[in-house]
């Protein structure tokens, strides 16, 4: 229970850690957007939590990889999104993961330890059932047509569940001066390309896709990563996009 630090630094001090990679925690904008005390004490409390129990036991020498969100910079300035460009949440969400970032960077400054940033930009793939294609899949399961929030020009900018796990693994064993990494492709896909691949895996005919023009609350317009620190690490994109929701698409409809 990560609630429990009493708990958590038993735990810690039983497993003595090589490396921690801290995926835990609420990951729903929309949620947060509803309950943000929720959210808050789903991100900042358990990282608060991990952090100074670390730091209570002595562990300090842990390689620590926070999975932080490229919710952080809201909108950006400009494409790509380098990581040091200024940070711009525009969901609770974001702003707790920015606060966990900076709980992130407190210890690293006072306490030398080892820890690193990963922000994850828009994951997908087997597995994943929340988020837009799980949500394109039972949309197309109960009526056959993908009615989709805003106009189709937002974009994102996707990676596969195979290659967040290449990058997480950079991060916790390569050598870098790096305290933040971008995770992504450094390829921007339009809401509307996304949707027409999904429904040509799925087998629905692209007239049968709409947007309602509604921007929804928390979501920002237009996003492209700069990976040249991951690509640094030795990351490369070893996941098609059309290829992977082909895959995802066959395992969703076996979900029932």
């Amino acid at each position: 229970d990560m609630a429990d630090e009493d708990e958590v630094v038993r735990q810690l001090t039983s497993i003595n850690p090589d490396i921690i990679i801290h995926c835990a925690g609420a990951a729903d904008v929309g949620k947060s957007v509803k309950n943000p005390t929720m959210d808050f004490h789903g991100n900042v409390t358990i990282t608060h939590n991990l952090l100074f129990s670390l730091h209570r036991a002595g562990i300090e020498k842990t390689r620590v990889v926070f999975l932080s969100s490229a919710g952080v910079y809201g909108n950006p300035i400009s494409l790509p999104i380098k990581e040091d460009m200024p940070l711009n949440p525009l969901s609770p969400y974001a702003v707790h993961k920015v606060m966990c970032e900076d709980l992130c960077r407190y210890f690293v400054s006072n306490y030398g330890m080892n820890v690193k940033v990963a922000r994850v930009f828009s994951a997908y793939g087997t597995g994943l059932r929340k988020q837009i294609f799980w949500d394109m899949h039972k949309k197309a399961s109960d009526t056959g047509h993908l009615d989709m929030f805003g106009t189709g020009n937002e974009s994102r900018d996707y990676i596969h569940v195979d290659d967040v796990v290449q990058s997480l693994y950079l991060i916790a064993t390569e050598k870098s001066d790096h305290f933040v990494f971008n995770v992504a492709n450094g390829e921007e896909v339009t809401i509307r390309e996304a949707t027409e691949w999904f429904a040509d895996a799925a087998g629905i005919r692209r007239d049968n896709i709409t947007f309602n023009g509604v921007v929804r609350e928390g979501d920002p317009l237009n996003w492209r990563a700069d990976i040249s620190r991951i690509q640094e690490l030795g990351y490369k994109k070893t996941v098609d996009m059309k290829t992977g929701l082909v895959e995802y698409v066959k395992w969703a409809e076996n979900q029932g």
